[in-house]
């Protein structure tokens, strides 16, 4: 099984392609606009290896500077991302320079003598205490797996009035496997009801729709909403960019999940069958998933 950095990094272009860019391209502008401060602050919860910064640096082109403060519970992520996003960021066509525990980028096309464009800080803490006044709060897949309405309200505490809150790739309750097989829709069935009422992790299979009905009771207006799906399918006999990693890993969570049903709802044969055939599928480059997500982007 993969591990969970190698998942993760595999899933960026996963996510590059999911975004729907109509959302992403009105946080943008709005962010540009609206922001008090210069430089803009962003805080990003649940921000794992920092592929999301990157892509802002690779993607946004932001005219204004930019203050981004990124946090996880988990510091295996926290280290890979301080290892890993300053290549990324070069890539980008920005000069990096470490200072203690903070990234520094400037555009290259600039040139050091102007203001850095990302001050960048990567640390472990959990978003639920954090108070500030950023300009935009970025928590991506993240939703899903957190009390949605404590959240919700916790992240009031770390906008200012009129900062937005980004919600991209917040899964929205279909998961379609390709090419079909006769026991799908039993499949996907108790993989979703594990998440809803057995996990003891928080969250739910139709928390997309749930963060659209829940935020604006809570403060929250919608600036955008928009479909984004992980579509994983092999091309040309080979997964691309290494995204084999992300059906392995979802494959496995699909397996942990379904051994919690209990045997007189689902046998575990049949649940062995499927998987076994499913991973022998992927072993051959004939496997594929679409999993459907909601970008959401609103203002408090």
């Amino acid at each position: 099984m993969p591990t969970k950095i190698e998942y993760l990094a595999a899933k960026r272009t996963v996510d590059d392609r999911a975004l729907d860019r109509h959302v992403w391209d009105r946080f943008v502008s709005t962010l540009e606009a609206d922001a008090d401060g210069d430089p803009i602050r962003i805080l990003e919860v649940g921000a794992g290896i920092a592929t999301m910064v990157a892509r802002l640096a690779t993607w946004g082109r932001l005219d204004r500077p930019l203050s981004y403060r990124a946090v996880d519970l988990d510091a295996t992520c926290i280290d890979a991302g301080r290892r890993l996003l300053p290549d990324w960021l070069e890539r980008a066509g920005y000069d990096v320079e470490r200072r203690g525990e903070r990234l520094y980028a400037w555009d290259r096309t600039a040139g050091r003598h102007a203001h850095p464009q990302f001050e960048i800080t990567l640390e472990v803490a959990d978003a639920t205490t954090i108070t500030d006044a950023a300009d935009a709060v970025v928590g991506a897949a993240v939703f899903d797996i957190v009390d949605l309405e404590t959240m919700l309200v916790a992240l009031r505490d770390c906008l200012r009035p009129g900062g937005l809150l980004y919600a991209p790739c917040t899964f929205a309750g279909t998961t379609t496997f390709v090419p079909r097989h006769p026991l799908d829709d039993r499949i996907e069935r108790h993989y979703h009801r594990h998440m809803d009422d057995v996990r003891e992790q928080p969250g739910g299979s139709r928390a997309g729709q749930q963060l659209i009905e829940t935020a604006p009771e809570l403060g929250y207006e919608h600036l955008a909403v928009g479909g984004a799906d992980w579509v994983i399918l092999p091309r040309d006999g080979e997964y691309r960019h290494n995204e084999g990693v992300v059906l392995e890993h979802l494959l496995e969570t699909i397996d942990d999940a379904l051994a919690d049903v209990p045997e007189s709802v689902l046998e575990s044969s049949v649940r062995n069958r499927w998987l076994e055939h499913r991973r022998r599928q992927l072993e051959r480059t004939e496997f594929g998933m679409i999993v459907h997500h909601l970008d959401v982007l609103a203002r408090l």
